[in-house]
């Protein structure tokens, strides 16, 4: 397995993300692994805080570094579940940050958590030792054995494949389908058309969606507008008009667009217009 990109980001804050894809065998389930670190730099203090937007997915978190600090709590443990986030967190970057994650796909956490997402959603991290049956503290035994990321990223498959073998349930097609539905529409079209779709109704489809997802559909919808404004506003940078960003994301009103966007990131539209202008340049 090799590194998909490496990216060093600009911004003061030195932090280096590398993503690996991960085997055939596995990529109908999980989107990627990745390493962080922060680049030496000199200095102990902090170097900033870095965004990690809600994509409706979930993960598993492993910290080879200092005590970890999200959202400004500092957490003890060393392996966490990441549930399904409905708000952006705050990651602050500290001079020994170094973490290892697994990131799944929307959906596909189920057969490896064996538990229903919607009760590890919207909270912080689950630890490790809460979800024993995971065996996560025994595997961070093992990776922080393992300083190589090869061998690291190695270890992790290894993991995976055992408990997909063990405890996989069959894919739910429906599932995969209504995902797929909404990511190809960007979150844009409403719920409703979707279902007139599906050869079941929509209190059928929420089920569906809070144990695999962990979030409902609309909740699902409004992370993939708000990733697409997101995104719309880095490729405009600072000459980005925030009226066709909300239209072009599937807003009609500016209050609508405003309300979502800082629901999800915590700042309003203009105000990411300022942090990516900070951030990026």
């Amino acid at each position: 397995m090799s590194a998909a990109f490496q990216l060093y980001p600009p911004g003061g804050t030195g932090l280096v993300l590398r993503y690996f894809t991960p085997s055939a065998a596995l990529r109908a389930y999980v989107q990627c692994y990745w390493q962080a670190q922060r680049q030496a730099q000199g200095g102990s203090e902090p170097a900033g805080i870095e965004l990690m937007h809600p994509d409706g997915a979930a993960g598993l978190l492993f910290n080879f570094g200092d005590a970890l600090e999200r959202d400004g709590e500092r957490l003890h443990g060393a392996c966490w579940v990441d549930g399904p986030k409905r708000r952006t967190a705050r990651l602050t970057v500290g001079s020994q940050l170094e973490l290892l994650g697994v990131r799944f796909l929307p959906g596909m956490a189920l057969p490896f958590l064996g538990e229903s997402l919607a009760v590890l959603a919207g909270g912080g991290l689950t630890p490790g030792e809460a979800l024993r049956r995971l065996e996560l503290e025994a595997l961070h035994e093992r990776l922080l054995e393992t300083p190589d990321p090869a061998g690291r990223i190695a270890l992790l498959e290894g993991y995976l494949l055992q408990r997909l073998r063990r405890y996989a349930a069959p894919q739910v097609p429906a599932l995969t389908a209504s995902l797929d539905w909404l990511e190809r529409h960007q979150g844009q079209t409403s719920v409703a058309t979707l279902v007139a779709e599906l050869p079941f109704g929509q209190r059928h489809l929420e089920r569906l969606f809070q144990r695999h997802v962990g979030l409902s559909p609309k909740r699902y919808a409004r992370l993939l507008r708000v990733a697409r404004s997101r995104e719309l506003i880095k490729q405009g940078g600072a000459r980005a008009s925030l009226t066709d960003t909300a239209f072009a994301a599937g807003y009609f009103d500016q209050a609508h667009f405003i309300h979502d966007f800082k629901a999800v990131t915590g700042l309003t539209p203009g105000g990411y217009r300022d942090h990516v202008r900070r951030r990026y340049g």
